[in-house]
């Protein structure tokens, strides 16, 4: 029996394991291609060589609208919006929008309905405290996410660019167990995407 399963065993890691070589060799040396067209009007052919596959156009090196660099401008408008938006806070085991944190959602409303911001969606993330089950924490969450929402829908702010999601109490930016750790447990939270 232990020389079946250790057949077994060693038939499996040779069936897991190849021989394949990661990498390839390949050469490099001779980037010049050989291009042949023929000419339908008189059936010619025209042989073109000396193109180099790397070369590209002078105009496309001179501008600066490459998808790189499109990629680049949204990260750091997202990273630089993102920085002015600050989370908002909840009492335990409530998900009305206490009345310290109103300016901070109309702000918030200022920053997302701006022009530089408008073609960017949004992602309103509720999460809890420790305390409860962790459904209910999700569904409280969850609840404090659409609250907010609601909230800046009332302020101007496009329903259609905005998500819910609710990490409960699996996200807590605060890990030691004190009420002034569970309070920044208890928030809304925005992340900003393309």
């Amino acid at each position: 029996m232990k020389k079946l399963v250790l057949v077994s065993a060693s038939v499996a890691v040779l069936l897991f394991t190849g021989c394949s070589q990661k990498n390839p060799d390949v050469d490099m040396t001779n980037k010049t291609q050989k291009v042949e067209t023929t000419d339908s009007s008189n059936g010619m052919n025209s042989n073109t060589s000396g193109m180099n596959s790397n070369n590209m156009d002078s105009n496309d090196m001179s501008t600066n609208k490459s998808p790189q660099n499109d990629k680049n401008a949204v990260k750091y408008l997202i990273s630089d919006l993102e920085s002015k938006l600050t989370p908002i806070y909840f009492d335990f085991n409530k998900y009305n929008v206490r009345a310290d944190m109103k300016p901070v959602i109309e702000k918030s409303a200022t920053i997302l309905d701006a022009d530089k911001a408008q073609k960017l969606s949004i992602k309103v993330e509720g999460n809890a405290d420790e305390w409860g089950t962790d459904e209910y924490n999700y569904a409280l969450g969850l609840k404090r996410a659409k609250t907010v929402k609601d909230e800046l829908s009332a302020q101007g702010v496009s329903t259609d660019r905005m998500m819910i999601v609710s990490y409960g109490e699996s996200n807590p930016v605060c890990t030691e167990h004190n009420k002034a750790c569970w309070q920044k447990n208890r928030r809304v939270e925005f992340k900003l995407l393309p």
